[in-house]
């Protein structure tokens, strides 16, 4: 057994480079010694395993470690045998230690540092615990325990400041008023569940680092931190605070808010006087320290009066002596101050002169030589500092694109519907497609108005809109519009395909066929609409809410099928498009009256390749990992390449048509156009000749009818 020990220790000291020198106890086997080199000056610890209680060795010992023990109790004579020697004690997995005694470290006059973890049976630590320990005493680690609440830590500190004072893992749920007093380098209260920091919680206290990393905050108000003197660092990660304080933050330089999905807005660069780095959430969080004007106009006019007062006190003024507006802070080391030959060694230094980045001088004010604060994320060509609608000649775009298509495409539906007895088939895939267009305008609208809303300070309104409803409902709207559009135009040129090429044939497209397809069609474009609300890509990666996300693999086959999807119904209708002039006879495509037919036929396919072409091409570019376009070009591509289809389509398809002219003069005149009092109406007469010119013959309104009968 003894040989067993020897080789595992060997094991450990090679595999931590450390050089040890051991023996086995004789009078505890369980226990053993080794001399710890790498320490100056050299210790010698005793290291035990599973004891139930401290063993007795005459012998001085530095460092005790337990492991894994079975003692419940800790009391005043647990370590007065090493009392004179002693420098560190370690607890690790002692999960029956539930009580430790007032006077359990008293007389340790040389203890240094304390560290207690997987203690879960301890709950509670006596407020008095603290106050017999030596001046040298610099680092206390209470984790993964069962605490309830932090201890009275206003020993700690009180003559020498603390290096780290540490509490993760246990069982806090809220920080008191008044409840921690200490004065330390770090102070650690990670991943306990804290959910509340009542006003003035650290009140009296001198910390330069404080880590909440972990909690879940719910609760904070506008004094949490106030009363921290020289708070340097400050980490709320991972934490679900949707309200940031910004009192008690002026003299912090680093500032850690990530994973804090929860907190949608942050306090103006103004609440933070020496601010030098910012690792944050949102990429838009750092355009408010870009932008501060927008971000807190209040603050940053109060902050320009502030300067214009001072202007104003120093005209007139014979000298220009230059003055510094100064605020103290301090200057921490960093290397470990647990050395016996260091007992007056402080980490708060005297205290240092640092500004608040303004130099003063008399009838000039000039801001002095400053690097900007350093901050992540940044703002990147998915989500640059920028309104939705970047240019002010592309919001005015938007709003006539949408417009127009809206107005479009709801003419074409009230029509169809209007004449919904006429159950054909190009009329039921016309008002699918008009359906589908209108979606897309009601997207563009959608933009369109959030863009108003937040004009010139989007990144204020970035969390709520990208993350909310009115962002979900555009993203799925312009997804589904664009399936079921492209869906329903290749349903249309299948049809004429039939039509002309299959003439003579019965195998044509009938209505019930064509219902069919299109209930795959709205089933698909439903299914792709959904998935980004399933997790499978997501329309908050952009302020357009556009589902671009390539961060993962399901997200780039997402992308690649709407591609493919686009490319292949373009391919389709460009060829059916070409077989269609192909069939009429050279006399009949060259004929003047027929040349028309060859414009339609270009304009048709034309639109659908300028609308599909530069969406593929870009969007292949950049699964392949070549982007050409930002988001900023991209919104370009949105409103003018993008919703030309929704545009043309119900002119091309529909409103240009002779039949759709005849049916608005029967909608017209079935909503009373030809009442008693008018003696006549215009009935359109359609030619069958090649020209397509339209004949307008008057008739008479029988003087009883009624619209209806009319």
């Amino acid at each position: 057994m003894a040989t067993t020990i020897n080789i595992v220790l060997w094991s450990i000291c090679l595999l931590l480079s450390i050089k040890c020198n051991y023996t086995i106890s004789t009078v505890e086997h369980s226990c053993f010694f080794r001399n710890i080199t790498n320490q100056r000056p050299e210790k010698k610890e005793m290291y035990c395993f599973g004891v139930d209680k401290i063993p007795i060795f005459n012998e001085p010992v530095h460092v005790i470690t337990l492991r894994e023990c079975n003692i419940k109790e800790l009391s005043e004579n647990s370590f007065s045998l090493y009392k004179h020697s002693i420098t560190d004690i370690v607890l690790i997995n002692v999960k029956n230690l539930a009580t430790l005694s007032s006077s359990t470290f008293k007389n340790l006059t040389r203890l240094q540092s304390l560290f207690i973890s997987h203690a879960i049976s301890l709950k509670e630590i006596p407020s008095d615990v603290f106050r017999s320990f030596s001046k040298s005493f610099s680092s206390l680690h209470i984790t993964k325990s069962n605490l309830k609440k932090i201890p009275d830590l206003s020993n700690l500190g009180s003559i020498k400041a603390m290096h780290t004072i540490e509490f993760e893992g246990n069982n806090i749920h809220k920080l008191t008023t008044n409840g921690i007093k200490t004065r330390t380098e770090q102070l650690l209260l990670e991943y306990n569940g804290i959910e509340e920091i009542e006003n003035w919680a650290f009140n009296g206290s001198e910390i330069a680092k404080l880590s909440l990393k972990g909690n879940k905050l719910r609760s904070l108000f506008d004094h949490s931190f106030d009363g921290i003197a020289n708070l340097l660092s400050l980490d709320l990660s991972e934490t679900s605070m949707s309200f940031l304080p910004a009192s008690g933050l002026m003299s912090i330089e680093k500032l850690w808010v990530e994973k804090t999905t929860s907190l949608t807005k942050i306090p103006s660069i103004y609440s933070f006087g020496n601010l030098k780095e910012a690792h944050l959430t949102y990429s838009f969080h750092c355009c408010a320290f870009q932008f501060p004007d927008k971000h807190d106009h209040t603050k940053y006019a109060n902050h320009q009066a502030n300067i214009q007062a001072i202007q104003n006190k120093c005209e007139g003024s014979r000298t220009a002596v230059g003055v510094l507006i100064e605020h103290p802070t301090v200057t921490l080391k960093t290397e470990n101050a647990a050395s016996d030959n260091n007992d007056n060694e402080e980490f708060f230094h005297e205290t240092a002169q640092s500004t608040n980045n303004m130099e003063i001088v008399c009838g000039n004010i000039t801001p002095i030589t400053q690097s900007p604060v350093k901050c992540s994320p940044q703002p990147d060509a998915l989500n640059p500092c920028e309104d939705i609608m970047g240019f002010f000649w592309l919001r005015m775009s938007v709003w006539i694109v949408g417009v127009t298509a809206l107005l479009g495409n709801m003419i074409v539906l009230l029509v169809v519907i209007r004449k919904r007895a006429n159950k054909s088939v190009p009329r039921f895939l016309m008002s699918n497609l008009a359906f589908a267009d209108f979606c897309t305008a009601i997207y563009l609208l959608i933009l369109a108005y959030q863009d108003f809303e937040s004009s010139n300070k989007y990144f204020n309104y970035a969390y709520n809109w990208q993350t909310g409803v009115g962002c979900k409902i555009g993203g799925f709207l312009t997804v589904f519009s664009s399936q079921l559009s492209v869906f329903a135009l290749c349903l249309l040129t299948i049809e004429r395909w039939f039509s002309i090429r299959r003439a003579l044939y019965t195998n044509k497209l009938t209505f019930s066929s064509a219902a069919k397809l299109m209930a795959i069609g709205w089933t698909y474009s439903l299914f792709m609409a959904a998935l980004p609300l399933m997790g499978v890509s997501s329309y908050s990666t952009t302020s357009i809410c556009l589902p671009i996300d390539v961060s993962r693999v399901s997200s780039v086959c997402y992308i690649l099928t709407l591609v493919l999807f686009a490319g292949g119904a373009f391919v389709l209708m460009a060829f059916c498009y070409a077989q269609i002039y192909s069939s009429l006879s050279y006399e009949t495509r060259h004929a003047k009256g027929e040349a028309c037919i060859a414009r339609k036929i270009l304009i048709l396919v034309g639109t659908n390749f300028v609308c599909t072409a530069p969406v593929i091409f870009f969007a292949v570019t950049a699964l392949l990992g070549l982007p050409l376009v930002d988001v900023t070009q991209s919104k370009i591509l949105l409103v003018f390449f993008y919703p030309i289809n929704s545009c043309a389509n119900p002119f091309l398809y529909t409103i240009l048509t002779a039949s759709f002219r005849h049916d608005i003069v029967s909608t017209f005149t079935k909503f009373g156009f030809c009442g008693n009092g008018d003696k006549k109406k215009y009935k359109v007469i359609f030619s069958t000749q090649t020209n397509n010119t339209n004949r307008v013959t008057p008739v008479h309104c029988p003087e009883s009818s009624s619209p209806e009968q009319a």
